[in-house]
């Protein structure tokens, strides 16, 4: 049995040791459908890049697939920038590119995950719509079962008076009119995810949406608990550039995303399961 791992950098572990990714998760879980992995995810993939190079993966006995994509056809990096305010004025003097532009941003990202979800398409900036995606794969791998995943909401409840908290080392914060913009954008993106994973089922490709917003119920920034997702994380001491791990999934994140996949397909593997000791 094959399983074959395509997508964006929540696929490919940005951030951390390869082994900490969720597919190899799931591959040593002893399951045998996870058990002969091929990782093709890549850090920065779109729609388009896992058609163009990803797919090529793909063989007639593959039985298992996730996909997890949609988070940077959305531009959600961009919105993110978008959305930070800082106290210091160095720093907001280096965030701050005016209202037109964050405007400008916010109403891209509302089109552009309108249209992952929306019917057969051309492809507009490398993005295309995910029934699209899924045709491909059904088409190149017809016994597998297709798991897509949602995201995770990366705000939390509990805003300081200056917003959520968005940087354990620098003073970042989204205000929270922002955060609820956010979240409300968080949860259209993953309904435009189950909305192509629904077209296609509808052609009779065997795909599933696999929510993980649950499994990170408490655990987003300015949350109760410890974030399963970082903030902006800088690349050095004394740099304001920040790494690529900044607003990816942590190891806990990474164990999250593999129970939820696993309990999708029967395998009942709590998070704790997949953290190392």
């Amino acid at each position: 049995m094959g399983y074959v791992a395509l997508g964006d950098s929540y696929a490919s572990g940005e951030g951390l040791l390869p082994s900490l990714a969720y597919p190899l998760l799931l591959k040593e879980t002893g399951a045998a459908r996870f058990s002969a992995l091929t990782g093709a995810a890549r850090s920065g993939a779109v729609t388009g890049d896992v058609l163009a190079t990803q797919v090529s993966s793909l063989r007639e006995s593959t039985q298992t697939v996730t996909l997890t994509v949609g988070g940077n056809d959305a531009g959600f990096a961009t919105v993110l920038a978008a959305c930070l305010h800082s106290p210091d004025p160095r720093i907001q003097a280096v965030l701050d590119q005016g209202a037109p532009w964050r405007e400008s941003i916010k109403a891209g990202a509302r089109q552009r995950i309108a249209f992952l979800g929306g019917p057969a398409a051309s492809p507009q900036d490398r993005t295309v719509p995910l029934v699209r995606v899924l045709s491909d794969v059904a088409r190149r791998a017809p016994d597998a079962e297709i798991l897509v995943t949602g995201y995770p909401r990366l705000l939390g409840s509990r805003p300081t008076p200056q917003g959520h908290r968005a940087s354990e080392v620098l003073p970042l914060f989204v205000a929270e009119a922002d955060a609820e913009w956010m979240g409300i954008q968080s949860e259209a993106l993953d309904a435009a995810l189950a909305a192509g994973v629904e077209r296609a089922q509808a052609t009779g490709v065997r795909a599933r949406f696999v929510d993980v917003t649950a499994a990170f119920e408490g655990h987003a920034l300015s949350d109760r608990q410890a974030p399963w997702v970082n903030g902006v994380v800088l690349a050095s001491l004394g740099s304001l550039v920040p790494s690529s791990s900044s607003f990816h999934l942590t190891a806990e994140g990474q164990a999250a995303y593999a129970s939820a996949i696993a309990a999708a397909v029967g395998e009942a593997c709590p998070p704790q399961t997949f953290l190392r000791s």
